[in-house]
């Protein structure tokens, strides 16, 4: 007899390379709550090689997430059609139907920068991604050149970090984000060595695009710009600085 759910399994290898459904890889980053929460954000397993922070730009296309190659110094056609988009815009004039529509379009194939970190999640002390744009990120990074504070990182002297998730209109604002004024060890030195154990591969993440692939669908988009939306693209106007990426990750197949 056909075992069911081991074809399941199998299913889902084949259609997610990345491993495991889309709720086990959720799973595995912080999910913000709406006000404030609390995390540790750890340093790298190897912090003589290795940063404590994985960057990466998406492209979202497809209803897919596409890490741009240019992140690994390769070429990538999105990015060259986005950079082409807005020659011909400036050519004809940002005011005009056709260059209204070709800044819209650009837009939305515009890579978004994300930085993810290894984090204790302070509500069930596990160790989580934590997947953020630029603002939030550089409101970490401010930590380590303030003279109140500094690495934020050290396991014996370093501050948790509160995220201030305020929505206010259509997009959420973390301007009130910041450290913890008090410092402290980040845990016992058997929870430190715990976590330290349970890092995820942040590095690992960052699988670059494949540039036929992303070439396909730019010659795709190009050969439609005339013509209606073509689908190549999502329809929702993104948000600033890209800090809907978990929501929309939710709905999307894993990369």
């Amino acid at each position: 007899m056909v075992n069911i759910e081991q074809l399941r399994k199998k299913y889902a290898e084949i259609n997610n390379p990345g491993g495991g459904d889309n709720s086990d890889f959720l799973s595995k980053f912080f999910m913000m709550d709406e006000g404030t929460s609390v995390v540790r954000v750890l340093p790298a397993k190897d912090e003589a090689n290795q940063e404590f922070y994985a960057e990466t730009a998406i492209h979202r296309l497809n209803d897919k997430n596409y890490h741009c190659p240019r992140v690994k110094g390769d070429k990538c056609p999105a990015c060259d059609t986005y950079y082409n988009m807005w020659k011909e815009i400036n050519s004809i004039g940002k005011e005009t139907p056709k260059g209204k529509e070709l800044a819209d379009l650009a837009r939305q194939i515009k890579a978004r920068k994300r930085y993810y970190m290894n984090v204790v999640d302070r509500r069930d002390e596990s160790v989580k991604i934590l997947s953020v744009g630029q603002k939030l990120f550089g409101k970490v990074l401010d930590c380590f050149f303030d003279e109140d504070f500094g690495d934020i990182t050290d396991l014996k002297e370093g501050w948790d970090f509160k995220i201030v998730k305020d929505t206010q209109g259509q997009w959420p604002n973390y301007d009130k984000s910041s450290p913890k004024p008090k410092q402290s060890p980040a845990g016992t030195d058997a929870q430190n060595a715990k976590w330290m154990d349970e890092l995820h591969d942040i590095h690992g993440l960052v699988k670059v695009a494949e540039y036929d692939e992303l070439k396909g669908l730019m010659m795709e988009l190009e050969s439609a710009t005339n013509g209606p939306q073509p689908e190549t693209i999502t329809s929702q106007t993104q948000a600033p600085d890209d800090e809907d990426y978990m929501a929309h990750l939710k709905d999307l197949k894993v990369d």
